[in-house]
């Protein structure tokens, strides 16, 4: 499953590939996967760093928000 959606539709939007980002931030292909599924954390230096690099006109909560998070305020605004 998709944890952070919003970065995952970002940078194919962009056609930025996760090898760009995994090299960015300096971890292998294999451990950007992991964090982009919530099995491990995102730093807030990899966090900055994907930020400026690649989406310097979007806020890190935005681009960070999990589908919980995400799923939670459609239900908010639902009620």
């Amino acid at each position: 499953m998709v944890h952070y959606p919003n970065l995952i539709g970002e940078m194919a939007i962009r056609k930025i590939t996760k090898k760009s980002v995994a090299e960015c931030i300096g971890v292998c292909d294999k451990a950007l996967g992991n964090k982009l599924r919530g099995k491990t954390q995102f730093t807030w230096p990899e966090v900055k760093t994907i930020c400026h690099t690649f989406f310097p006109g979007l806020e890190p909560d935005y681009l960070f928000a999990t589908a919980d998070e995400l799923k939670n305020q459609v239900a908010q605004a639902n009620v």
